[in-house]
């Protein structure tokens, strides 16, 4: 078996021929281990393992094979990552400004799979409607035995390309399954799931004589759009708030589809200067997840970030920055050390670091967009 050669003055390998130039259909090479990436620039990884870190805004994607869209690899940010490409299901993507997901507000009515398309009206994003097939739990048809700790909810997946995973959690009492609860309703299911048999948690106690927990599963919202997925993030978008999604097609009328932009602090602008204020005073922000109430409720893909029961695309992180003051009044922003990264527009929040309150408070506004951003990728062996 091969081995990795190393050893007191060897080094790592130099980068280079990232996209070896003389493969044909490959893109030029690329003999550097920092790469800026723009707003909604999009690299993919060559084939091979990497250490790469993804700096201030970027992140390291994969290309979810039951959904297929491109999902981020949820890791703590600022930590080196090491990866190993195949050269084709993993990339490097500043989506600052550019659309991440899509909450939908309403479903409509009236749709069917064939003909319902999501379409963006600026920017050159790209979507997939994704129509009825979500699940709902029907009732619990064997309540099993023997439980000291909740069974786990394995919920198959839907057709591939054209669905959204349902997940859903349980509770026990007395050692019998007495609720389980839908996470993700999921989308695209074309038949329920029927009978659902619950996995034993293999720490459980008593694994060896549990008496499996059955449930039965229903489809419903059909007709509806149930879950719009970008497969394009397009461009990094000059006017965020200007992008609206439409869901037309058929038959199907009524539905509302709000678009998430990835979005990071670029500016600030002075309402009120404000009077008798410190130098020694921070602006954080408060906010930034989106507003948009789902009426299907599959946060995995609307939501696209951390709540209480989303599973993690985008961590959402607040900005910190400083203002200039003069004579007691705000002049301009003076250092942006954090610019955050938000879904929607968040609000700006001085605060007093000195204990003194000012004569007359400042009010400050967010500018919101995209930045570019510098990424450390280099060759793991």
């Amino acid at each position: 078996m091969g081995q990795r050669i190393g050893g007191v003055g060897l080094t790592l390998p130099i980068p280079q021929n990232y996209y070896p130039s003389l493969l044909p259909g490959n893109a030029v090479d690329l003999g550097t281990g920092f790469i800026t990436l723009n707003p909604g620039d999009v690299l993919v990884i060559p084939a091979g393992e990497y250490t790469i870190e993804e700096a201030d805004v970027s992140v390291i994607q994969w290309f979810d094979p039951v959904m297929t869209v491109w999902r981020e690899w949820n890791a703590f940010r600022g930590q080196a990552k090491t990866i190993f490409s195949d050269g084709v299901n993993f990339r490097l993507a500043n989506l600052t400004g550019c659309p991440v997901s899509a909450t939908v507000a309403g479903g409509g009515s009236g749709f069917t799979q064939a003909t319902a398309v999501v379409t963006a009206n600026v920017g050159g994003s790209t979507w997939k409607a994704i129509v009825g097939g979500s699940l709902s739990v029907v009732s619990i048809t064997n309540a099993g035995a023997n439980y000291t700790m909740p069974p786990i909810a394995v919920i198959p997946d839907g057709p591939v390309g054209l669905s959204v995973p349902a997940t859903a959690n349980t509770t026990i009492t007395s050692g019998t399954l007495t609720s389980v609860a839908l996470v993700n309703v999921g989308a695209g299911y074309t038949t329920a799931p029927t009978p659902l048999v619950l996995v034993p948690n293999p720490a459980d106690p008593n694994i060896g004589t549990i008496t499996n927990a059955t449930i039965t599963m229903g489809l419903t919202n059909a007709g509806k759009i149930t879950a719009a997925l970008c497969t394009n993030n397009g461009n990094s978008l000059a006017t965020i708030s200007a992008l609206t999604l439409t869901a037309s097609g058929g038959a199907g009328t009524g539905a509302t589809i709000t678009p998430n932009v990835l979005q990071v602090v670029t500016g600030m602008t002075i309402g009120g200067a404000g009077t008798g204020i410190s130098a020694s005073n921070e602006v954080t922000s408060v906010g930034g997840i989106p507003v948009s109430v789902s009426a299907i409720g599959n946060p995995v893909v609307e939501l696209g970030l951390i709540t209480g029961t989303s599973i993690a695309s985008w961590r959402p992180r607040k900005a910190s920055m400083t203002m200039a003051v003069a004579g007691g009044s705000l002049t301009s922003v003076s250092a942006i050390y954090d610019t955050g990264m938000f879904l929607s527009t968040p609000t700006a929040l001085l605060v007093n670091n000195t204990g003194v309150a000012p004569t007359a408070a400042a009010t400050v506004t967010f500018t919101m967009g995209g930045i570019a951003d510098t990424i450390t990728m280099t060759p793991a062996a």
